[in-house]
């Protein structure tokens, strides 16, 4: 089993489990096997009108990495377990994998027959095979079943797509699920509201930081909840990402992109981007805020059309509603308010996530991403603790203040003045009632670790 980011899920415990570090919950492995081929069956069209499905889960990596096939095992069985092949079949369930992992796969038999009636059969690769000769047996059986559709005709294997089968399988999340999603959503918001001090006293105090000591610092809270007041275990904390701030006009609104090592620019006009991802229990959470300093006019209206794309792409996450829905609602908005933006916008909402760059002025892209839960009612954003709102996130030059910018005045060579009371979270002039809010929350968070830790071992 790994023990990496590639899925760090602690094991979850069965009944009778006992003192066993690896254990596999039956009851919850039973309730997933039979969503699995129930979906299968009453959709074939996600899984690409396949009778056989293969999942092949490559070797162990230290790198952050989504797979599929990772997704389904941590789903599954509680575990990722690398450099394995799976192959679902109407009778039979076939795994390939090391004699560790055979053995680990073996306590479900039982519990693979009586949910689906499935017999799970397993083949034991030595640590000098290749597996070929294996898969070549398993490929065998696979020609040797009856056709779904009843020809008695020679079986010819052609490889299909099941990733839509499976992001499908995944979409509706079970209770427990949700807890784990708001419990990291929870970490990311504490979190981005420590940082968001620290970015309101670097500026105050004109000290020079770079992008990727604010990235390892971040890191480091996520991974040590402890350090912002978190109760949470944190053998059950990962980042999902490492950590985004960008600056100077040098911006990657990708996934995958990285802070660089220069050091973290407010001058006029300047903007500031820190996206936060936090994972409990493998499931993640999402969070991206965008600072203005100073903004211009440009930004100004820029930042004002993206807020109000975000609200609308999130208001259109609805149940049996296309995924095409946010992105298109967020595009009507940009369309109608700022119709010399849409080049500029990011082609994806998976996330709520929204950016926008122009560099006829200067050179800057505005980034918004929350955690979204859609309800049968309304969408519940779990990340809204951190405000999106202008007054939060603006930070404006302020003649009237005595302490200059050292080095960092306008290009005609004036000292620019800057505030120290604007850039603030909502949160921290939270009201009594908003601080008992987040008191219950803090609580409930901690009974719920507590709990998860009895049931989870």
């Amino acid at each position: 089993m790994a023990d990496n980011r590639n899925g760090n899920g602690k094991p979850t415990k069965g009944a009778g489990a006992g003192n066993n570090p690896y254990a596999i919950d039956l009851n919850v492995f039973s309730q997933r096997l039979k969503a699995l081929y129930s979906h299968w069956n009453e959709h074939p069209e996600l899984w690409d009108s396949c009778e056989v499905i293969a999942i092949a889960t490559p070797p162990q990596s230290d790198e952050i990495r989504y797979l599929k096939s990772s997704a389904l095992q941590m789903w599954m069985v509680g575990y990722d377990v690398p450099d394995t092949i799976m192959v679902f079949m109407k009778k039979h369930i076939h795994f390939l994998g090391s004699q560790k992992k055979v053995s680990f796969f073996q306590g479900v038999k039982k519990a693979a027959k009586e949910a689906v009636g499935v017999d799970l059969v397993t083949h034991v690769k030595a640590k000098s095979d290749d597996g070929g000769a294996l898969m070549d047996a398993v490929l065998g059986v696979i020609r040797a079943q009856p056709r779904a559709d009843g020809h008695d005709t020679v079986v010819v294997v052609e490889l299909g797509d099941v990733t839509n089968g499976l992001s499908d399988l995944f979409a509706v999340k079970e209770k427990e699920e949700l807890g784990d999603i708001k419990k990291a959503a929870y970490l990311s918001n504490v979190v981005m509201q420590k940082m968001v001090t620290k970015l309101e006293n670097v500026i105050d105090d004109e000290k020079k930081v770079t992008h990727s000591s604010l990235m390892d610092e971040t890191e480091k809270l996520i991974l040590e909840p402890s350090k912002v007041g978190l109760k949470l275990n944190p053998q059950n904390v990962d980042i999902c990402y490492p950590p985004i701030f960008q600056s100077g006009g040098k911006f990657d609104l990708r996934p995958g992109a990285a802070s660089n090592d220069e050091c973290l620019y407010y001058d006029r006009a300047s903007v500031i981007i820190c996206a936060i991802g936090s994972r409990y229990h493998n499931y993640c959470s999402n969070a991206a805020r965008t600072f203005l300093i100073d903004a211009n006019s440009i930004q100004s209206k820029a930042y004002d059309v993206l807020l109000k794309a975000h609200a609308t792409a999130i208001s259109e996450l609805k149940p049996e509603s296309k995924a095409s829905a946010a992105y298109l609602a967020a595009l009507s908005v940009v369309e109608k308010d700022a119709p010399e933006l849409l080049p500029n916008l990011t082609k994806s909402t998976g996330q709520a996530l929204s950016g926008i760059s122009n560099s006829k002025q200067q050179n800057f892209s505005l980034l918004l991403a929350d955690t979204v839960v859609v309800n049968d009612d309304k969408p519940e954003v779990l990340t809204a603790k951190v405000s999106k709102a202008v007054k939060d996130v603006a930070y404006s030059f302020n003649e009237v203040e005595e302490k200059p910018m050292k080095g960092k005045g306008p290009a005609n060579g004036t000292e620019a003045l800057i505030s120290k009371t604007n850039m603030r979270s909502d949160n921290s002039e939270k009201s009594k009632d908003g601080e008992r809010d987040e008191r219950d929350e803090r609580a409930d968070n901690e009974r719920d670790e507590r709990e998860s830790g009895q049931r989870r071992g």
